[in-house]
């Protein structure tokens, strides 16, 4: 899942040549952001997930022993191996797509307040 385009950034790259293409309403705009409103959840619940299971191997490293002393590891080491984990790996994929979805929700709100602002201008004339 985390090495394909997500399914979020082919449905905004699909409403941007709309967009692109001047077939866009307002009405499309508040639709896409509650799909991605959706997206932003789903991730968000992803990167809980991937957090706790990060955390949780985090603590296995903390309480390992060091085979050569006898005496547990240091914090820094400990970090660093389980910064090199796959759960790691997945704990920064998931923040990514949630920090991506954000970036996308802001842009789409923009644009619809753009798009509703030429609305009132030209009903205004």
């Amino acid at each position: 899942m985390d090495n394909d385009k997500p399914v979020y950034q082919s449905e905004y790259e699909k409403f941007i040549q709309a967009y692109v293409s001047g077939t866009t309403t307002a009405e499309a705009v508040g639709v896409m952001v509650m799909h991605m409103a959706q997206y932003y959840s789903q991730y968000n619940v992803l990167y809980a997930t991937r957090l706790n299971t990060f955390n949780q191997t985090a603590r296995s490293f903390e309480e390992k022993r060091d085979e050569s002393t006898g005496k547990s590891i240091s914090s820094t080491k400990a970090k660093s191996l389980a910064d090199a984990t796959e759960e790691s790996c997945a704990l920064n994929y998931a923040k990514v797509h949630v920090a991506n979805i954000e970036q996308m929700l802001n842009a789409l709100k923009a644009l619809q307040r753009g798009i509703m602002v030429e609305w009132n201008q030209g009903n205004n004339i």
